[in-house]
């Protein structure tokens, strides 16, 4: 089933935002409601004027439009602009034909001023730091190159203190017990923290503190330096974390249940898209089995093939934004369909890009259809600007899409995608990475005598 034209423009007129469509001299080809509702004006006054003309009124097209437009590897853009007292972003998406030669630009126009509003309150809140200081459940303290000249009230609870009297005047040391865990003397080793701090701004370390009675505990310190009066001065930051290292040893305990249960997380988020797109179940893992395949004959450490496994693993999630009619569709896309296809990188990417993975993941995603000569999506980066990993997924993608079959074709083979990322290799892939590929898959018949043994 094919989504119908007038469907998708009801879903466009309907659209919150404001969006249009302008051609390569930026006059406006189609508008929803909620834009002429923002611009004030009908649609028989607008359609063929250069939209910023119209909205936004600017005395031009906005610079990141005008860029995107003559750069003909870029497909999408993002920028912020301010009309008045209100603030928002452009996001951009031009489609091109076959040659790279712009066809027309969508654009959709978010107010963001409330947000900015919010930027601007934290920043009035920032300038209250003495009711923040003294409010502070962290020791701070101030010292020059001799010891503390000040400190809040949290200092004299942390360090067992009744009065400032006991902490001002005194050296860092002085709070810590003779010798660190390491067997390091305490008094040389902070000198070369506060030495490493003024070199470099800051500097952020575990140290065991002791207090005033000679008990100690485990913190955690922030040196940031700073000018007093013409001359070097610190801020020190120390945070008992005797509760962080006691959840850290039950952690440890329980690391391998956490790992298990990481692991399935992420098998979950992969299978995900096999429930919209049937046709190509088991692609993710497939992708990822060669990926793992290819680190291993690189010689990768173990950590820095996770990584790349658990990318390969979500690598296409963002084509779960995409309409299942396209990702299924048994016949040649259009240009339109191609373009709403490649956006599943930037969706991929938006939707883990908060994700605290130990690795980045959401830039090996976004990037995995980049190629070294520039003619990949989304950004149309080169060479070194991707990441080793994405020319990695890369590769393994390629050879998993051409060995297997899709809606719209029989597989070509797992021989013809050799010679064709030998083809493209030192063009669009990575010579060594093909290298690796090549050695583990030159004179092999399908993907199942390498990849089952990979992950």
């Amino acid at each position: 089933m094919e989504i119908d034209a007038q469907s998708l423009y009801l879903i466009f007129d309907n659209m919150p935002d404001p969006a249009f469509f302008h051609d390569d001299q930026f006059r406006l080809i189609k508008a929803n409601k909620a834009y002429f509702d923002e611009a004030g004006v009908d649609s028989n006054q607008s359609i063929g004027k250069p939209y910023y003309e119209v909205f936004p009124i600017l005395s031009g097209p906005l610079p990141s439009c005008n860029e995107v437009l003559h750069n003909q590897s870029a497909d999408s853009n993002r920028e912020e602009f301010t009309i008045g007292n209100r603030n928002f972003i452009s996001y951009s998406y031009v489609i091109r034909d076959e040659c790279h030669k712009f066809l027309f630009a969508f654009h959709v126009l978010t107010d963001i001023t409330k947000l900015k509003q919010a930027e601007n309150k934290i920043e009035r809140l920032s300038s209250q730091f003495e009711v923040l200081f003294e409010l502070s459940p962290d020791a701070i303290l101030f010292q020059d190159d001799e010891s503390f000249f000040e400190c809040n009230q949290a200092s004299l609870k942390i360090f067992g203190c009744s009065d400032r009297g006991e902490v001002i005047g005194k050296h860092p040391s002085q709070f810590s017990p003779p010798f660190q865990p390491s067997g390091e003397d305490s008094k040389a080793l902070a000198n070369e923290m506060i030495s490493q701090a003024y070199k470099s701004g800051s500097k952020l370390f575990e140290w065991t503190s002791s207090r005033l009675d000679g008990s100690t505990f485990p913190a955690e310190v922030l040196l940031v330096a700073f000018l007093r009066d013409g001359k070097q001065a610190l801020q020190v930051t120390v945070r008992d974390i005797t509760v962080r290292k006691n959840a850290e040893l039950l952690i440890t305990k329980t690391g391998e249940q956490l790992s298990k249960a990481f692991a399935s997380i992420i098998t979950t988020m992969s299978r995900t898209l096999e429930l919209r797109d049937p046709y190509t179940a088991g692609h993710e893992t497939r992708v990822a089995s060669i990926a793992v395949a290819i680190a291993n004959e690189l010689g990768w450490d173990v950590g820095r093939i996770k990584g790349l496994e658990t990318a390969a693993l979500l690598h296409d999630i963002g084509k779960i934004a995409i309409p299942a009619e396209i990702l299924t569709k048994p016949s040649d896309l259009s240009e339109f369909e191609y373009g709403l296809i490649k956006t599943h990188a930037e969706h991929s990417y938006q939707l883990l890009k908060d994700i605290d993975f130990p690795w980045p993941i959401a830039e090996m995603v976004h990037q995995h259809h980049e190629r070294l000569d520039g003619s990949g999506y989304p950004k149309g980066l080169i060479g070194d600007q991707i990441l080793l990993e994405a020319r990695v997924l890369g590769v393994a993608d390629s050879i998993e899409a051409m060995s297997t079959n899709r809606p719209y074709r029989f597989a070509l083979g797992l021989k013809k995608a050799i010679e064709e990322i030998k083809k493209q290799s030192g063009i669009q892939f990575d010579v060594q990475v093909v290298n690796a590929a090549l050695h583990l898959f030159e004179g092999k018949d399908s993907l199942d005598e390498v990849i089952k043994f990979s992950i």
